[in-house]
């Protein structure tokens, strides 16, 4: 769904944080429409063009990936 919203630019993406386990897409929205386009991607009315699609989640995934990592890395030296 990140991949969708981010794609659409109904949204803008502020960050991604993450502990070793989760990561969680945090975007502005400051016209509380979150909420709606949650439902509208459930419901499969949320369109985006395929190919603007594939490259968000590609950039989504390698984001995700690097914090998830980092996070993993930190709590690794603490211990």
């Amino acid at each position: 769904m990140a991949a969708a919203i981010t794609a659409s630019t109904k949204l803008r993406l502020i960050r991604i944080e993450a502990t070793p386990t989760q990561a969680t897409v945090v975007f502005d929205d400051p016209s509380g429409i979150g909420t709606d386009l949650e439902l509208e991607f459930l419901s499969g009315q949320f369109m985006v063009p395929a190919f603007l699609y594939n490259i968000q989640l590609r950039s989504l995934r390698r984001q995700m990936e690097m914090q998830l990592a980092a996070a993993h890395k930190k709590e690794g030296s603490r211990g």
